[in-house]
């Protein structure tokens, strides 16, 4: 994350000269919730909110290198699964395709579900995908609500929509609670990911000399999953109403030239098993949560020059498939007799910055290579070859300080640029037990070597506290919020990429794993817990994204009839430009594009392909606004419909759904 990280300077010396965009308080409370009800059997339910925000938002992951976003393809989602077991409190486990997860939107969403669910802050995960190809600006944090996109500030009406948004999905999942059932297990799959930092992982003391020797091998391949039935009062029967899988890889297959939001390798993960579930069970409603695991210095196994959708695709679909294995494996284990509990602390690093003798360091800093970027992503340019800039550039001598052998970026003047209130520092530690899994879902994109110490430090902890010894403790990166990255101290001595992003400089693994395992410790011993403030401030730089246009006076027309494009990155494609309302009210988030066909040209049907409807919820439509208005004040969008169907004799058509008093609107019909 945060290619391009020169803009960390730039922006940040703007701000001190000219001031830099509007400031923003907002206060948000911890808000008592509903009284959960007496229930004799486990509770599930699920929920799906639509989170594709309006055209130009900053895209964030790629930074500086990043554009804003003119439309979608492959929407985003936030899900939401729910549960409440016998004699506990609930939890919810949120998905989200962005890139990470925000402390803001975290506190936000649980005062905003509090008077309509049962839910607790604690027990209220929320995780990103980590696709560098979706909105950012949603940090509680000035430096990275800065710098993560490639324009900077909280826009409100954004941060509304979102947090809006993923409340109503965990409002959707208390509301369908049903009896449950649920089963945990897990995978190992090789071939989709490689290791974009060996360098560093053969550095640590610990390395296995075997993976050490291969960068595809380097890697965490364990897929875990916790699969969710539900009773079917129609049917009598329990039946799939969910899932959460953690994965460990980087969304960095489409790369930072897109300007279409779209959740990356995750989008195909996600639909593939929902897909099949609907196509087998005959039902709509299932939801797959695809969260990151120890993804930090895990790359996409992409072939050379080969970013992009088709790479994207073929990566996603291929994890996908190796979910539903994974899904249908587990049957046989689904159980209602199960123990869930959660706990959540909030540590402020700048009041508290040592735990058992493990001290961090106190600033945080940037380092070179940060600026310098990875590698794999898009390094920047320039930088990411110049000396004491690039990957692996480290200190010799004077390492004696605080950050070691970390280059710190415009050295001695860091302090000016970046003032210490500006980095993350309210960092929340949190566990969620299920039945013989815990998932630790941490604010940092954590490399598979720091989760696995943080995964032992909890089991020598959780074992000591009464917990069984075959408990699995799953680390979920960018849940929460954002605090950079967590390499082990041998890894940030090497000081690539990832070192470079540890803010808090190398003892920041011990620090973490040491904080889990107390967390870890307290619920084995004591229960579940919650040790946090009554209410937050966050003062932050605003900025306006979600643009307003004058209302249209037009109505709708094609501009462009349908036409087939040579293939464009491999893909061939139909396309045509028409005439809509304006971006303001245009409503990405709701089904807006279709493809219909017929046999004759009469009569039209839903276009099916391999039983999936042909939509912009699936892989191969995309929706663009051009940036361009008609005189009428209408907005310009156009929709491709990528690898269509080729049948003899049959016509096809576009579908556009009504908005704002437009009615429905089809193109001109076309054959293949």
């Amino acid at each position: 994350m945060l290619r391009g990280m020169t803009k960390v300077a730039i922006i940040m010396v703007a701000c001190i000269l000219t001031g830099c965009g509007s400031s923003i308080n907002l206060e948000v409370r911890r808000v008592t919730p509903l009284t959960s009800e007496r229930n004799a059997s486990l509770l599930a339910g699920v929920g799906r909110a639509d989170i594709t925000p309006r055209p130009g938002m900053p895209m964030a992951g790629y930074s500086a290198n990043g554009n804003y976003g003119k439309g979608f393809r492959t929407r985003l989602y936030a899900r939401a699964i729910y549960l409440k077991p016998v004699g506990q409190g609930p939890v919810a486990m949120v998905q989200c395709d962005l890139l990470t997860g925000s402390e803001l939107v975290h506190r936000r969403v649980a005062e905003l579900v509090a008077d309509k669910t049962d839910l607790d802050l604690k027990g209220i995960m929320l995780s990103a995908t980590h696709t560098h190809s979706g909105p950012g600006n949603l940090s509680g944090s000035n430096f990275y609500l800065m710098n993560t996109a490639n324009a900077g500030g909280l826009d409100l009406k954004f941060f509304d929509f979102i947090a809006g948004q993923i409340a109503s999905a965990i409002i959707d999942a208390y509301n369908s609670r049903r009896p449950a059932r649920i089963a945990t297990g897990s995978a190992e799959i090789y071939g989709f990911t490689r290791n974009r930092s060996i360098q560093a992982y053969r550095a640590n003391l610990n390395a296995d000399p075997v993976k050490a020797g291969d960068i595809r091998k380097a890697v965490n391949p364990t897929m875990y999953m916790v699969r969710v039935d539900c009773f079917d009062a129609k049917s009598g029967a329990y039946v799939p109403a969910g899932a959460l899988t953690v994965y460990s890889i980087h969304g960095t297959t489409v790369p930072s030239q897109n300007t279409l939001y779209n959740a990356d390798v995750f989008a195909y993960i996600e639909r593939e098993l929902e897909w099949e579930i609907a196509r087998k069970y005959k039902t709509a409603g299932f939801i797959h949560a695809v969260v990151n695991g120890t993804h930090a210095d895990i790359a996409p196994d992409i072939i050379s020059e080969g970013d992009g959708y088709r790479e994207s695709r073929k990566i996603g679909v291929g994890i996908g498939q190796k979910a539903i294995g994974l899904f249908h494996s587990l049957e046989s284990q689904l159980t209602g007799r199960v123990k869930i509990e959660a706990a959540l602390r909030e540590i402020d690093l700048f009041q508290e910055n040592a735990i058992d003798g493990i001290v961090i360091c106190d600033p945080p800093r940037v380092g070179n290579t940060l600026l310098a970027g990875a590698y794999d992503g898009g390094p920047t340019p320039v930088l990411n070859w110049l000396p004491f800039f690039k990957e692996g550039s480290r200190r010799w001598i004077f390492t004696g300080g605080c950050h070691g052998s970390r280059r710190i970026a415009l050295w001695p003047f860091q302090s000016l640029i970046l003032p210490r209130d500006e980095f993350p520092h309210r960092i929340t530690f949190q566990a969620i037990r299920l039945h013989d899994m815990v998932l630790l879902p941490l604010p940092y994109e954590v490399t598979i070597e720091s989760g696995r110490r943080i995964a032992a430090a909890c089991q020598k902890s959780s074992f000591q506290g009464g917990l069984p010894a075959d408990t699995r403790f799953v680390v979920i990166s960018v849940s929460n919020g954002y605090t950079g990255y967590c390499t082990t101290p041998e890894e940030y001595a090497q000081q690539r990429y990832e070192g470079g992003h540890t803010l808090y400089g190398p003892n920041t693994n011990p620090f973490i794993a040491a904080h889990a395992a107390s967390v870890v410790s307290d619920l084995a011993r004591k229960g579940e817990f919650s040790d946090i403030p009554g209410s937050w401030t966050f003062q932050l730089t605003g900025n306006t994204f979600y643009l307003e246009y004058d209302a249209p006076q037009g109505r709708r027309v094609t501009l462009e009839e349908p036409k087939l494009k040579e293939p464009e990155g491999g893909e061939e494609y139909w396309h045509i430009k028409w005439v809509d309302v304006p971006p303001t009210l245009i409503d990405f988030h709701r089904r807006l594009v279709s493809i219909e066909y017929s046999e004759d040209g009469g009569k039209w049907f839903p276009l099916e392909m391999d039983g999936i409807p042909v939509n912009d919820d699936g892989y191969d439509l995309s929706v663009t606004f051009t940036g361009k208005l008609t005189d009428s004040k209408m907005g310009i969008y156009e929709t491709r419909w990528f690898n269509p169907e080729k049948r003899e004799g049959r016509w096809y058509r576009f579908r556009i759904e009504p908005r704002q008093g437009q009615e429905i609107f089809f193109s001109k019909a076309f054959k293949s």
